[in-house]
């Protein structure tokens, strides 16, 4: 088993924000939708599955209304996306290419991070103050 470095996350907020004044792409329901984006993998078109803690690019969302996301017993959370989108006979990698294309897309920017605060020197570092223990004694119970 081989394992690959894990890329940082392209974000696109103009497109999310697109996305949730779309209709639900399984009921149609009408916005305000939910940008669901699709973790599962599909080598064929160079989508790699996403791990664990780890988010997928943002062009790879599409709409859905936050019953069909989330909130239904057969959402695509609770059954899982591959069945969600089998029972839906909805190809979810498709749709989302369309809509990125119909978007007007660049791909969007790394997410960035934060960089780490220098720490200061060992003189300057405030040392941490103790805590008094009570006064008084109290009881259990009381």
């Amino acid at each position: 088993m081989t394992t690959r470095q894990r890329e940082p996350q392209l974000r696109d907020s103009g497109f999310l924000a697109f996305l949730r004044k779309q209709r639900c792409i399984t009921c149609g329901l009408a916005a305000p939708v939910e940008a669901a984006h699709i973790r599962m993998g599909k080598p064929s078109i160079g989508k790699q599955p996403t791990g664990m803690q780890e988010k997928p690019h943002d062009f790879w969302a599409v709409p859905l209304c936050a019953w069909c996301h989330r909130n239904a017993p057969d959402s695509q959370h609770n059954i899982g996306e591959a069945k969600f989108w089998a029972i839906a006979r909805i190809d979810p990698f498709t749709r989302a290419i369309q809509l990125y294309a119909e978007y007007g897309g660049t791909g969007g920017r790394p997410k960035a991070r934060r960089a780490p605060k220098p720490r200061k020197p060992k003189a300057q570092r405030a040392k941490m103050q103790s805590r008094p223990f009570p006064k008084t004694k109290r009881k259990f119970g009381q």
